[in-house]
């Protein structure tokens, strides 16, 4: 039977553990963080780490006294152990500002530890994803647009409309109507063999795989235009879980090659999981 861990407590995971105040439920006044397993390892742990510290500061979030990152990390590899999955698995790590009003004030965070298998491959997909345009809401700039917070209803909102429209994925506008992101990852494309992204101050996650790219080759950040993607040569898509995916096309409209991915994939993605 699955179990999860909650402030430390390992439980069966039907055994409810949140009440019906819970700041997060209520408000998403809370944040988390999707993390890959990989033979009884988190991988890019240090990123995690630094993004967690980040967030606790910039949303004046504090931990239980008794609770450090180094004590949720290792409930983290135990869990996945108690789940038969240390080998490969997806984490969800999900933090909460207690309990009651939105007024009301509260000492430090709760946090459940979620663990299931992971199957997908570590290699590059064969397939590119056919990906579109979520136009319906778009994303701020502001500061706190770079977090994981558990406000994400324009996420949830864009995965359903690329479920309907049969996308693989959204991309999200921010509100210059340029692009930012995936529902679910950061993007990037190439031209004339240069790699883009889009900076932080144009709404996009700070997501950890985006930030281990930038680390291990020439990157250059910039707004990202419908226009410009049209231009490019390559497009692809980057979070923890897959780590990077190709994008063949956008609403059908350009197709996509992937020679430089393929060796980016190889350079960069693979060592992590070898």
């Amino acid at each position: 039977m699955p179990h999860i861990c909650y402030n430390g407590n390992f439980v069966d995971a039907q055994h409810p553990v949140l009440l019906a105040d819970n700041r997060s439920y209520r408000y998403g006044d809370g944040f988390f963080e999707t993390i890959r397993i990989f033979r009884g390892n988190i991988v890019l742990e240090a990123y995690h780490r630094t993004r967690i510290e980040t967030t606790l500061k910039l949303l004046q979030y504090k931990l239980s006294p008794l609770t450090t990152i180094d004590t949720i990390f290792k409930n983290i590899l135990e869990l996945c152990r108690y789940n038969h999955c240390e080998d490969s698995a997806r984490v969800r790590l999900s933090f909460s500002n207690g309990n009651g009003a939105i007024f009301d004030t509260h000492q430090h965070l709760d946090y459940i530890i979620e663990a299931w298998p992971l199957n997908t491959s570590n290699a590059l997909n064969k397939e590119g994803l056919k990906v579109g345009i979520f136009t319906d809401m778009k994303k701020s700039c502001d500061t706190y647009a770079q977090l994981k917070t558990a406000s994400a209803l324009i996420y949830s909102v864009a995965a359903r409309t690329a479920t309907i429209n049969s996308w693989d994925d959204s991309l999200i506008l921010n509100q210059h109507d340029r692009i930012c992101e995936s529902s679910i990852a950061n993007i990037f494309w190439i031209k004339d063999k240069k790699i883009y992204t889009t900076p932080l101050t144009e709404g996009c996650i700070n997501g950890v795989m985006r930030t281990h790219l930038m680390q291990s080759v020439s990157i250059t950040e910039s707004i990202c235009t419908q226009e410009q993607l049209k231009q490019a040569d390559e497009v692809f898509l980057t979070n923890a879980i897959k780590g990077m995916v190709w994008v063949q096309s956008i609403e059908s409209i350009t197709q996509y090659s992937n020679f430089i991915i393929q060796e980016l994939y190889c350079d960069c993605i693979q060592p992590l999981f070898a």
